[in-house]
């Protein structure tokens, strides 16, 4: 007899080989200047040596470029990248609500008031760049059949 495979560890590796070749391509560099851009004007501190916010831009930037990426295919098959941010709204909502609470904390931690609306539209700003992103990369492997 042969031996039994389990799908979900075979998809769970291919994802994983997957994040891995898409994250070759990101640069860490471009995260902190989409950060600096996006946030700097909000947070006067906010500079290339301040290590704790840049922290976590870079990771909710890694996770929004993956979910992007995971939508990539979609673009590859004709959608809009409208349509497939559609797709992934509830996903890109959580991160985009996740990134605002962390800046707000951070925000209090250094007794900073800020213009709520102006800080959810600089996450939304980066988190939107960064799906982008990562959509356009999955989708430029699709076309160089790289998947």
């Amino acid at each position: 007899m042969g031996t039994v495979l389990s799908f979900i560890n075979e998809k769970q590796k291919k994802q994983v080989n997957l994040e891995k070749q898409l994250l070759r391509e990101l640069s860490v560099e471009k995260i902190m200047d989409m950060a600096e851009e996006c946030f700097a004007p909000l947070f006067h501190f906010f500079s290339k040596h301040t290590d704790i916010l840049y922290d976590g831009c870079i990771d909710f930037a890694i996770e929004a470029y993956l979910l992007g990426a995971q939508f990539g295919k979609f673009g590859y098959h004709g959608e809009s990248v409208q349509q497939a941010m559609t797709r992934s709204e509830k996903e890109e909502k959580e991160l985009l609500h996740e990134l605002y609470e962390y800046a707000l904390s951070w925000s209090a931690a250094f007794n900073i008031t800020l213009y709520d609306e102006g800080l959810y539209y600089a996450c939304e700003r980066f988190i939107q760049t960064w799906w982008k992103e990562g959509f356009s990369e999955r989708e430029k492997r699709f076309k160089l059949r790289l998947r």
